[in-house]
């Protein structure tokens, strides 16, 4: 982890969990009791296409989370320069 965006990404991901709040959580809460509803009804063919829309929606997510933490990091770096 030579790049220092990297490990202050890092070091932001490990203050986070702690600062997301009762809404955070709640959210989560109901998409996961939504997930397990569904989920009950799914044929296996259909869970396994879901599993793959779950796999992508997640990597996708975190690329975008990623690219937005290390344009603010540039952005704050411009700034303060």
């Amino acid at each position: 982890m030579s790049d220092y965006i990297d490990i202050l990404l890092t070091a932001l991901e490990d203050e986070l969990f702690p600062s997301l709040g009762k809404d955070y959580f709640l959210s989560l809460q109901q998409a996961n009791d939504a997930l397990t509803a569904l989920s009950a009804t799914l044929t296996d063919q259909q869970r396994t296409l879901l599993d793959s829309y779950e796999d992508a929606s997640a990597a996708a997510g975190s690329a975008y989370q990623d690219a937005y933490a290390r344009r603010a990091f540039l952005l704050a770096r411009e700034v303060y320069r």
